[in-house]
């Protein structure tokens, strides 16, 4: 009887840990060395567009999934106002978005500690080059 006892609870818990593991997870998990940890922090960044150069700091973060990164004060939004882009090994993509009635829309990369974007700013070609403060 006590046999049969253990047995049966052992049992339980083996079906226990099968339908856990078989769980469906909400969203990716934040993983410590993903390719979007270089991207995080302040950095410095020089914007031309319409043949005007202007300077300012981005504040780089983690959003959500493991890909997803919240840009504060892009192109002089403000750092109210954030711009979302997508990270994968070295290269950004910036999604087409409204942010504060302007639309963004681009690509980018990171080399040699250097962020280099060409997107388009309210439908007008820009480029930026961004260095980590």
């Amino acid at each position: 009887m006590f046999r049969n006892s253990i047995s049966r609870y052992l049992l339980l818990i083996s079906i226990s840990f099968i339908f856990a593991s078989c769980a469906e997870e909400e969203s990716a998990p934040d993983i410590p060395g993903s390719d979007r940890d270089k991207y995080v922090g302040s950095w410095n960044c020089k914007e031309i567009k319409k043949n005007d150069t202007l300077s300012f700091t981005i504040s780089i973060e983690k959003l959500g999934e493991f890909d997803s990164l919240r840009v504060k004060n892009f192109s002089l939004l403000g750092f109210s106002s954030s711009v979302i882009w997508l990270v994968s090994g070295n290269s950004i993509t910036i999604p087409n978005q409204v942010v504060d009635g302007f639309s963004f829309q681009g690509t980018g990369f990171f080399d040699d500690g250097e962020l280099n974007l060409t997107y388009n700013s309210d439908n007008f070609p820009a480029t930026a080059i961004c260095t980590r403060q």
